[in-house]
Formats: C-alpha cells, sequence, structure tokens
C-alpha cells in the first residue's frame, strides 16, 4: 500500500461519538461534551458545538457542528485517526459556531486543555471526563475513551483533517469572537470597541455578493447592538435594517435562516422595550412564530425562543387585547410553551383567558366566555395562596364569572364570584396599596345580588365596603369621584328597598360633592 506504515494507534471512544487519533493511538468518544455544562462565555446562542484537536503544527481534526440541546448537551457520530507521534500530547478545544451553513472562522472558544498521552492511557479502557475551566461559575466537560491499538496508517487519511487556515478574514474573525466574549465577561467597552474593529475589518473584506457576506454583517451587527443596549446609540434603524439584509440573504432553507430569524426579532424587540413602538413588537411577535416550527424539538435555541415567545406576546400590554384569530392564535401558542408544571403556564393561562374573554365582550360567543372561565379556573388552581399575583387571578375569574351570570342568570356564578372577591379582600388587608380596588369589586357584587334576591344584608354590607373604600380616597385622589359615585348609588338603592330618608338624604350630598369635584357644579359642596 503507497504511503502505508505500520503504527500502534490510540482510539478515543465514546456512548455516541467516536472520535480516532491515528498515531499509535485511537481515541473514541462517547459524549464529548456532558450535559448542562456548555455556557458560551459571548451568551451568543451559537448554531452548533464542536469539537477541534490539533494534530500537528500544520492540521487540525474537526468534528460535525451539532446542535446544542435545552439541557445543554451534544453528542457527534464522527471518528477520526492521527498518528500518535504527529503531536506530542492531546490538544482539545471546544467551539461554538454561530453558522450552520458555511463557517467563517474557527467560532468562539469555550474552552481548552492539553493532556498528555501517557496521562490519557492511564484511563485505561474505562470512560473518563476531561474537565475545562468554569465558564460563568460552569465546568464544561468532555467524555473520552483511549485504547492502544496496531494498524496500518494510510496517507489517504489526511482528507480527514483540515488545514490551519491563516489569512486576515479568519484571524480578524476570530479575534472579533475572542473580543466579544472579553466584553461580555468584563463589560469593558475597550473590548467591544476592538469587537467592531475586526468585525468591521472582515465586511470590508467581504462585500455585497461574497459567500460570506450575510455572516460577516450579522457578526458586525450583533456587536454593534450592544451600544444601543448599553444607551450609548439612541437608534437602532441600522441595527435593524442591516438584520433585514442578512435575513434576505439567508431564504428558506438555508442552515442559518432561523438565526437570521431570531437576531432581527430580537432587535425589534428591543427597540420596542425602549420607545413602545407598536410595530416593533407586533413583526417581532409575527417573526419569533413563524421561527419556532423552524427550531428543533429539544434544541437550546427551541429553549430560547420559547422563553422569547413567552415574555413578548405574553409580556405585551400592545397585544394584551388583540382579540383577532391571529391574536388568539398567538396566545394559544405561547400556552402551548408552557406545558403543565412550567413556572410560567399560570401567566400564560391568565393571557388567553383575558383575550377570549375580550373577543366575547366584543362578539357576544358564550363560548369565548366558557372558556375564559375555564382557563381562569386552572390559573387559579396553579397559583398558591401565597403568590403575589392570585389576587389579579381571583379577580379576573369572578369577572368572568359576573359577565356569564349577567347573561345567563345562573346564581351559582354570582355567589362564587363574591367568593373569589372575599378571598381577594383577605389578600390586601388593611395597608395594602390595592384594598380600595378590593373594597370596591366586592361592594360590586353584592349589590347585584341584592338586586336579584332583596337580602338587605348584602347592600348594607356592600355600603359598608364603599364607605371604607372612599375613607382611603381623599379629597384630590383620582379615583374619589367613582368611590362618591359608587356609594351615593348604593344608598339610593337602599333607599328604594328600606324608605329610610336619610339614605336618600346622604345620597345627594355624595352626588353633589361628585359633580363638584369633577367641575360640573360650582357651588360649593
Amino acid at each position: 500500500m503507497p504511503g502505508s506504515s505500520e503504527s500502534p494507534y490510540v482510539r478515543l471512544e465514546g456512548e455516541s461519538l467516536r472520535i480516532t487519533f491515528v498515531s499509535i493511538i485511537i481515541l473514541t468518544i462517547s459524549t464529548v461534551i456532558s450535559g448542562k455544562n456548555i455556557q458560551v462565555p459571548s451568551n451568543r446562542v451559537p448554531a452548533g458545538i464542536y469539537i477541534s484537536i490539533n494534530v500537528d503544527s500544520r492540521r487540525r481534526w474537526k468534528s460535525a457542528i451539532s446542535v446544542l440541546s435545552s439541557h445543554r448537551s451534544v453528542t457527534w457520530r464522527n471518528s477520526v485517526t492521527l498518528l500518535s507521534h504527529s503531536s506530542p500530547a492531546l490538544s482539545v478545544e471546544i467551539r461554538a459556531s454561530f453558522e450552520l451553513g458555511r463557517m467563517l472562522g474557527g467560532g468562539e472558544l469555550i474552552g481548552a486543555l492539553q493532556m498528555s498521552w501517557d496521562e490519557l492511557l492511564d484511563h485505561g479502557h474505562k470512560p473518563f471526563d476531561l474537565s475545562f475551566t468554569p465558564v460563568r461559575g460552569v465546568h464544561p466537560s468532555l467524555k473520552l475513551k483511549a485504547t492502544i491499538i496496531w494498524h496500518a496508517y494510510d496517507d489517504q487519511d489526511d482528507a480527514l483533517f483540515d488545514s490551519f487556515v491563516d489569512c486576515n478574514i479568519v484571524r480578524d474573525t476570530d479575534a472579533g469572537h475572542a473580543q466579544f466574549a472579553a466584553y461580555v465577561t468584563s463589560k469593558a467597552v475597550s473590548h467591544l470597541h476592538n469587537t467592531v474593529k475586526h468585525f468591521q475589518l472582515v465586511l470590508y473584506q467581504c462585500p455585497v455578493g461574497h459567500p460570506d457576506h450575510a455572516t460577516a454583517l450579522t457578526n458586525l451587527t450583533c456587536a454593534r447592538l450592544q451600544y444601543y443596549i448599553r444607551d450609548d446609540l439612541e437608534e437602532v434603524d441600522a441595527t435593524i435594517s442591516h438584520f433585514r439584509d442578512a435575513l434576505a440573504l439567508r431564504p428558506r432553507p438555508h442552515p442559518d435562516h432561523p438565526f437570521s430569524l431570531y437576531n432581527l426579532a430580537r432587535v425589534l424587540t428591543w427597540h420596542h422595550s425602549k420607545k413602545g413602538t407598536v410595530a416593533d413588537i407586533r413583526e417581532a411577535a409575527q417573526l419569533y412564530h413563524e421561527l419556532l416550527p423552524l427550531c428543533p424539538e429539544g434544541s437550546y435555541l427551541r429553549t430560547i425562543v420559547a422563553e422569547d415567545v413567552i415574555c413578548v406576546i405574553g409580556g405585551s400590554s400592545e397585544l394584551s387585547l388583540d382579540v383577532s384569530d391571529e391574536g388568539v392564535y398567538h396566545r394559544r401558542a405561547v400556552l402551548e410553551l408552557c406545558p403543565l408544571g412550567h413556572r410560567l403556564r399560570p401567566g400564560a393561562l391568565a393571557s388567553l383567558a383575558r383575550v377570549v374573554k375580550a373577543r366575547f365582550d366584543q362578539h357576544g360567543s358564550i363560548d369565548d366566555l366558557d372558556t375564559s372561565i375555564q382557563l381562569h379556573r386552572e390559573a387559579v388552581s396553579l397559583i398558591s395562596k401565597g403568590h403575589a399575583k392570585r389576587d389579579t387571578c381571583l379577580n379576573d375569574l369572578a369577572c368572568s364569572l359576573v359577565s356569564r351570570f349577567d347573561h345567563q342568570g345562573k346564581p351559582d356564578d354570582l355567589h362564587e364570584a363574591i367568593s373569589l372577591h372575599e378571598e381577594a379582600l383577605g389578600l390586601h388587608r388593611v395597608g395594602h396599596k390595592s384594598r380600595d380596588f378590593s373594597l370596591d369589586n366586592l361592594g360590586g357584587v353584592l349589590v347585584k345580588r341584592f338586586k336579584e334576591r332583596g337580602d338587605i344584608d348584602d347592600i348594607t354590607r356592600a355600603i359598608s365596603l364603599y364607605r371604607e373604600s372612599l375613607k382611603l380616597c381623599s379629597p384630590g385622589h383620582p379615583r374619589r369621584d367613582t368611590k362618591l359615585k359608587n356609594l351615593s348609588l348604593a344608598l339610593k338603592t337602599r333607599y328604594r328597598k328600606s324608605h329610610v330618608r336619610k339614605d336618600l338624604n346622604e345620597a345627594i350630598d355624595l352626588h353633589r360633592e361628585s359633580l363638584w369635584s369633577t367641575g360640573l357644579d360650582t357651588r360649593a359642596p
């Protein structure tokens, strides 16, 4: 066999990935990167993770780029063979790639270490872990298995290795990634300036039409976005435009299309958080929904996107009352991302319930109201009695029940609403900033039940609650006018039942004060 020789080699072995180092040794790596331990120093979302092993001074072996899982684990199914005399030690790097397609540079370094062959072989044939320097307090690790095997080596195996590329584009790209990671770690703006400088040089060398133009543009724009996040830049229009350009260069089914969607959605979300532009948050929501199905189940990207969807759509006041089919669809999608046991499920349930209730208010479909009640019930059941948002969920459920009572007249709905408002009031003890709201809510449903049943105790209790609420809003308070009207109407309602003149007189005085406080009556009270 031409160019062949007899040499022992070491094999690195593992459960999922086998890497064979041709030399005296073959190494088979099972789980190269274990579970939750992969953290990217720059905190950018990686397209994937790969292993790089220096073969000699001119070449290195690279694993395939594998997608990072939601548990921050990666598996490979590659093999490679390396002659042991080619290098004095095993030199391994874990790297993040920000491209699944054509890769520009070596990506971002996550961890690196060297280990002598003797030290490696001391582990025998058993799998063992290699632990790297921690990233944000967590140690990345590889699982290896080494064995010595004698094997005929063929020079054709050289095709398995990449030569080290030494050119300005690669050097500046890798330097930019290193400076970006240094900036995120230290927050020293000098590192950010250097990041932009290196990525700008790369973009100059990758003009429009160059196969790496989209990647170079993305790297530079991600770095420049940091200036906006730091409040060093007032406008972000150019950043948004550049992310749009990169997305246009990566249409479906380009392997990096999802990451360009993510970058554009993220910058629109940032812009909305600072400027409150409704168009931005609506477009971001649409992009996230386009992106989600493109993210592999169980991947880290899907986890990040799902969290963003929940926060962007679930937390947006601009989208909260969008009762269109699209708006309801968005809310249902958020709920699907929050299965039972998810910490954000109660909020997703309540958000969908409010939108469905708003649609009922507009279109009057009782099915929407029933759905709203069902969703609110589940939300209340998932929130413990000590939870800070339990009062809101109680009030929302009670309001939906009152609406159904108004349409169907079922007494049980009204009784349950009263019980829910009583629990909410119990959570708003004396001194709580929202106590007056709870007093008014409970007073309102008691008045409603009095009108249905005529029990004088209900209206008397409602008046007592309204009096307390009024005392909490002194003259000049923006809600005092509402309190005056509530108490005045309740007294007038009781007067019609009991014919006590005192109730009517007080109701008239309160109504006059309300008119005076709003400027409709110029006479002093």
